[in-house]
């Protein structure tokens, strides 16, 4: 009886840590390049953070990108996608999410959601203290001057290369 209960609480203890969380959703304004909002994200994000010169001085652009990773970092980790994308993609975007909220001062424990319509809020909402911990002039000049990050790069640049040309195939790799 004893190891029943073990057993129980242990999964139950499993299926509380496998809960995703809630679904992001990503406005209309930030998904435009694709009828899918996985893909159009993942193509914005990418081409913003490979190339961050292009979002001198637009910050509302910036906002946009980093939007746009904050919703792949959900929906790719919580496998709500169509696309087939290896293991190693969700992580990396969690990893580029991580580096980006670091660089803009965004609060780690901030809901994505909240986040995602902060940022897509126009003009963007940033006098929010919870989640924008550097105040808003100090993110806005942030957002307006975005530095090459390379984890954003390589996360986003991952997801794009996968979403093309599917995930790499290991023929002829066994296990022994």
């Amino acid at each position: 009886m004893r190891r029943a209960g073990v057993a129980l609480l242990l999964l139950a203890s499993l299926a509380a840590c496998a809960t995703p969380p809630p679904p992001a959703t990503l406005p209309p304004a930030a998904s435009r390049l694709d009828a899918d909002p996985v893909r159009a994200a993942i193509r914005g994000a990418a081409d913003a953070f490979a190339y961050p010169e292009s979002l001198a001085g637009r910050p509302e652009a910036a906002a946009i990108a980093v939007a746009q990773l904050e919703f792949l970092a959900v929906e790719v980790m919580a496998n709500r996608t169509s696309l087939r994308l290896s293991g190693i993609v969700g992580p990396a975007l969690q990893a580029a999410r991580v580096e980006v909220r670091d660089y803009l001062g965004i609060a780690p424990g901030a809901a994505p959601q909240a986040v995602i319509d902060a940022l897509l809020a126009t003009p963007p909402d940033l006098s929010r203290p919870t989640l924008f911990t550097a105040g808003p002039a100090e993110t806005l000049r942030r957002l307006s001057a975005m530095p090459r990050l390379p984890q954003a790069n390589t996360g986003t640049a991952i997801a794009r290369q996968q979403m093309e040309f599917g995930p790499p195939e290991l023929e002829g790799f066994r296990l022994r």
